[in-house]
Protein backbone atom coordinates (compact mmCIF):
# COMPACT_ATOMS: atom_id res chain seq x y z
CA UNK A 1 0.00 0.00 0.00
CA UNK A 2 1.49 3.75 -0.92
CA UNK A 3 1.31 6.50 0.22
CA UNK A 4 0.12 9.41 -1.43
CA UNK A 5 -0.15 13.52 -1.43
CA UNK A 6 -3.97 14.73 -0.82
CA UNK A 7 -4.05 17.05 -3.52
CA UNK A 8 -6.07 19.27 -0.94
CA UNK A 9 -3.92 19.84 2.15
CA UNK A 10 -0.92 17.95 1.18
CA UNK A 11 -0.73 15.66 3.77
CA UNK A 12 0.29 12.24 3.08
CA UNK A 13 -2.38 9.29 2.97
CA UNK A 14 -3.51 5.85 1.63
CA UNK A 15 -3.79 5.40 -2.14
CA UNK A 16 -6.64 3.09 -1.40
CA UNK A 17 -8.73 5.70 1.01
CA UNK A 18 -11.94 7.32 -0.65
CA UNK A 19 -11.38 10.57 1.14
CA UNK A 20 -9.03 12.39 3.26
CA UNK A 21 -9.52 11.83 6.57
CA UNK A 22 -7.59 15.12 7.16
CA UNK A 23 -9.65 17.37 5.35
CA UNK A 24 -12.13 14.82 3.66
CA UNK A 25 -11.48 15.67 0.23
CA UNK A 26 -13.20 12.62 -1.66
CA UNK A 27 -9.69 11.20 -4.10
CA UNK A 28 -10.62 10.28 -7.36
CA UNK A 29 -10.30 6.70 -8.59
CA UNK A 30 -7.88 6.19 -11.24
CA UNK A 31 -9.88 4.79 -14.94
CA UNK A 32 -7.97 1.39 -14.71
CA UNK A 33 -9.63 0.29 -11.02
CA UNK A 34 -12.03 -2.44 -11.55
CA UNK A 35 -15.56 -1.24 -10.56
CA UNK A 36 -17.24 -3.80 -8.09
CA UNK A 37 -20.86 -4.55 -9.51
CA UNK A 38 -22.98 -5.85 -6.52
CA UNK A 39 -26.31 -7.53 -8.06
CA UNK A 40 -29.44 -5.91 -6.65
CA UNK A 41 -32.00 -8.07 -4.13
CA UNK A 42 -34.33 -8.27 -6.85
CA UNK A 43 -32.65 -9.48 -9.50
CA UNK A 44 -30.68 -12.17 -7.55
CA UNK A 45 -34.21 -13.53 -5.97
CA UNK A 46 -35.64 -13.55 -9.23
CA UNK A 47 -32.91 -15.63 -10.65
CA UNK A 48 -33.12 -17.66 -7.62
CA UNK A 49 -36.95 -18.36 -7.81
CA UNK A 50 -36.36 -19.36 -11.55
CA UNK A 51 -33.73 -21.80 -11.15
CA UNK A 52 -35.75 -23.52 -8.22
CA UNK A 53 -39.17 -23.65 -10.58
CA UNK A 54 -36.56 -25.02 -13.44
CA UNK A 55 -35.74 -27.62 -11.18
CA UNK A 56 -39.46 -28.62 -9.75
CA UNK A 57 -40.51 -29.06 -13.85
CA UNK A 58 -37.49 -30.99 -14.36
CA UNK A 59 -38.26 -33.18 -11.36
CA UNK A 60 -41.82 -33.77 -12.27
CA UNK A 61 -40.88 -34.50 -15.86
CA UNK A 62 -37.97 -36.97 -14.58
CA UNK A 63 -40.56 -39.24 -12.45
CA UNK A 64 -43.52 -38.97 -15.80
CA UNK A 65 -40.58 -40.39 -17.56
CA UNK A 66 -39.95 -43.50 -14.99
CA UNK A 67 -43.51 -44.11 -13.65
CA UNK A 68 -44.26 -44.65 -18.14
CA UNK A 69 -40.94 -46.80 -18.26
CA UNK A 70 -41.99 -48.68 -14.98
CA UNK A 71 -45.30 -48.46 -14.48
Amino acid sequence: MALIECPECGKKISEKANACPNCGNPMKRSKSEPKIEVKGQKEGCFLQTLNVGCMIIFAIIGLIILMVIFG
